[in-house]
């Protein structure tokens, strides 16, 4: 009894996720009447994290879009705000295709031998390897495994993580056993495809760590049963394990981060964390001409940090292409737009709906689970 208690009483501490400190102005912020609104603005002046600069400097048209640096207890999802009144329709972002990253010819072929486990049909029948694709194409423009602060060369906020436990901390102190120290590497990476049989005298049904992180995660969210969080972190290590081998020869060279294992583990970290920081990212969006074909998967600058919109409905929608453009030099569409689903108030949060955004093969998880577990999203986002 006391060994099962303990992850639970141990992840309690973890103030970030249960009882994050937010400072007045935040919680201001997150309000609706006019001040608060206001308020958000004035934030965007004060420190926009280097998005202003890079968005001139690369292309990005988005004359009623205010940006602020994301706070602590957002999680790097937020601090997108209307400038100015919008309407209905209004093309709020334009995104030079260029800089959105969907998987290239060379992506997709490494990826195609990644054995990704079966599962449910993916949203809008997305190919079952969309998760390999992405990552790879994300390993080879090597800025996902940036840790620079701002955004990145990309448009990209790659520097703000993934999904819960992305960043060990989240697993509570170095001191606590089963903890962050014994993690291989990231608690992605941690474990085998043959766990349940090597733990099984132990009577752990997977690795302890992952089974200390589910115990954890399920009472983060409050639901009695630990055994759905345990089964999606496991199929998350599994789909990681069958896309590894392939992914390693897109890792150049390490990171640092890690200060510890040899350069094949380092290699095979920095695919988890690029795999975790493309998950709480992707969306599904229209890319090709032909009306017909499947949605491609995604990361688009700007759109991946948006504020999760909650039971109100994402007010924008991704478009792949702009229908009154026609094709650009290159024969594609040169623009990416973000477009407004209803009219927006100034000052108000732009957001989008991570209940939508594809999941992994075989993911089943829903609510609070998904949104903590694959997009890092915050409390305060799981019943707005």
């Amino acid at each position: 009894r006391r060994s099962k208690m303990a992850p639970v009483a141990a992840l309690a501490t973890l103030g970030l996720i249960l009882a994050p400190r937010v400072p007045p102005r935040c919680r201001a912020a997150a309000m609706t009447e006019p001040s608060a609104l206001e308020q958000n603005l004035a934030l965007c002046a004060a420190d926009d994290g280097g998005w202003s600069g890079w968005a001139r400097a690369h292309g990005v048209v988005a004359p009623k879009l205010a940006v602020r640096a994301t706070l602590p207890d957002e999680r790097g999802k937020g601090g997108v705000f209307a400038a100015e009144d919008i309407s209905e329709l209004e093309v709020i972002a334009r995104i030079p295709r260029a800089f959105v990253l969907s998987p290239s010819a060379k992506a997709m072929s490494a990826a195609a031998k990644a054995c990704m486990p079966a599962g449910r049909a993916e949203v809008g029948q997305l190919s079952p390897q969309w998760a390999a694709e992405l990552t790879a194409e994300a390993l080879l423009r090597s800025s996902a495994l940036s840790s620079r602060p701002g955004v990145c060369p990309d448009g990209i906020t790659w520097q703000h993580g993934g999904g819960w436990a992305t960043d060990g901390a989240d697993l509570g102190g170095e001191d606590v056993r089963w903890g962050p120290r014994d993690v291989t590497g990231t608690l992605l990476a941690t474990g085998s495809d043959n766990d349940a049989h090597i733990y099984a005298k132990f009577r752990f049904p997977c690795h302890p760590v992952v089974h200390r992180a589910g115990v954890g995660l399920a009472a983060l969210i409050g639901v009695g049963s630990s055994q759905a969080a345990i089964d999606a972190l496991v199929r998350r290590g599994t789909c990681y394990r069958a896309m590894l081998e392939q992914m390693l020869p897109l890792v150049q060279e390490p990171t640092g981060r890690w200060g510890r294992g040899s350069v094949r583990e380092r290699r095979a970290w920095d695919v988890a964390d690029t795999l975790s920081r493309v998950l709480a990212r992707a969306t599904a969006v229209h890319l090709s001409p032909d009306p017909d074909a499947a949605p491609t998967c995604a990361v688009a600058p700007l759109h991946e940090r948006l504020a999760h919109c909650g039971t109100r409905g994402e007010n924008t929608k991704l478009v792949g292409r702009d229908p009154h453009a026609g094709l650009a030099a290159g024969g594609a569409e040169a623009d990416v737009l973000l477009v407004a689903k209803r009219a927006i108030l100034r000052g108000e949060a732009i957001t989008r709906d991570y209940a939508l955004a594809p999941g992994l093969p075989g993911d089943e998880t829903t609510g609070a689970l998904r949104l903590l577990l694959q997009f890092g999203l915050p409390p305060a986002s799981w019943h707005a």
